[in-house]
């Protein structure tokens, strides 16, 4: 059978398949949509399409392109991510997913006037770097992988009790009259950017209508002497529409639970999650550090963690690159790191054009 869009009537099936296929590693870990799985491309600005392969068992492959407005190259263009990629053992053994994702990829690409599109692929994911990534010629139409950067989730743990210290930069939380000053600040910074996001065209409006529990007070700005604003953060906790459940511990990851949880009970901070249990976190959205001066990334840093020590969660979650000069901003930290690869996917019609640019990129991990 050919793959076919997914409409909302197949929404329980899409929640089933997502969640049934973990990520494997020490910690595996299942993605967690409902009730809506739609839901995370409804409140972003952009075109979602969800495609399914559906066998006689059900659905036995899934994945979303999507496709919004961005910057590449100081120009004006579209950029498309591709994700939620799930498949079951039978469409891996019969190469179902393989026969069609080349020509489809091509057929979405012109469709939605995108020449390439995102991808984060977990480093230690053998599986899917070797079935995305790995050049095979009798792969119809192969779409190109470029690595672009490698990065890590960092996951700033709450173990103790901590306070701002003083220094250079005055950390407060936004209010509406600071709305266009950050707005200028994101969009100076992503227009450089390889797939920067607009924010010229009300990207952070957009984010403060739309995300749930996303609010002007969630917003973080940093402030030097003078008063100029050089830093801006937002916070954002994604359970109305994204969670994370850890299915198992195995490995070396069992003696850290062992550890952090007798730690935890001494502190009185949170115990890392049972099987079958959620983590209690939020994303570090909308960053901007001019300079990637890493002090004034460590001021906001400080102030968010002070703010939500009490408040439940696990830990807080921000990007950092490889050889990232922000990676100083986390020292003392108790910190987690999840290593992925970002690729830029060019469909084989267009394979062979010069790689992105350098520098830090818009990807925007928590919407990935």
């Amino acid at each position: 059978m050919s793959p076919r869009l997914a409409t909302p009537a197949d929404n329980e099936r899409l929640l089933e398949l997502f969640g049934a296929v973990p990520m494997q590693g020490e910690l595996v870990l299942s993605t967690q949509r409902s009730p809506d799985f739609f839901r995370l491309y409804d409140i972003q600005r952009g075109t979602a399409e969800v495609w399914v392969h559906e066998a006689a068992e059900g659905l036995s492959a899934m994945g979303t392109f999507f496709a919004r407005e961005g910057w590449l190259d100081g120009r004006a263009c579209r950029v498309g991510y591709l994700g939620d990629l799930r498949t079951r053992f039978s469409a891996r053994r019969q190469r179902s997913v393989a026969r069609f994702y080349g020509p489809l990829l091509e057929e979405v690409a012109r469709r939605l006037g995108v020449e390439t599109f995102l991808t984060s692929v977990m480093a230690t994911n053998a599986a899917a770097l070797q079935a995305l990534v790995r050049r095979r010629e009798r792969r119809v139409a192969q779409p190109e992988y470029t690595l672009l950067r490698r990065f890590s989730a960092v996951s700033v743990h709450f173990t103790h009790r901590r306070a701002p210290r003083p220094g250079r930069f005055h950390v407060r939380r936004a209010r509406p009259e600071d709305v266009p000053a950050m707005v200028a600040l994101l969009d100076a910074d992503h227009r450089t950017r390889p797939f920067g996001y607009r924010y010229d065209q009300g990207e952070l409006q957009h984010r403060l209508a739309h995300w749930p529990g996303l609010g002007v007070d969630g917003c973080y700005l940093a402030f030097d002497e003078r008063g100029a604003l050089v830093g801006c953060t937002s916070v954002w906790d994604p359970h109305e529409v994204k969670r994370y459940r850890v299915l198992a511990y195995r490995g070396s990851m069992r003696w850290v639970k062992w550890g952090y949880d007798a730690m935890a009970t001494v502190l009185r901070s949170p115990r890392l999650p049972e099987p079958g249990q959620d983590f209690r976190y939020f994303y570090l959205c909308d960053t901007s550090i001019t300079g990637d001066n890493p002090a004034i990334l460590r001021a906001l840093v400080e102030r968010v963690y002070a703010d939500h020590q009490d408040r439940g969660y696990h830990f807080f979650s921000l990007y950092m690159g490889e050889a990232d000069p922000l990676q100083p901003a986390l020292r003392g930290f108790f910190q987690r790191r999840l290593d992925f690869h970002l690729y830029a996917v060019t469909p084989a019609s267009l394979a062979g054009r010069p790689p992105p640019p350098g520098g830090r990129t818009g990807f925007e991990m928590a919407l990935a």
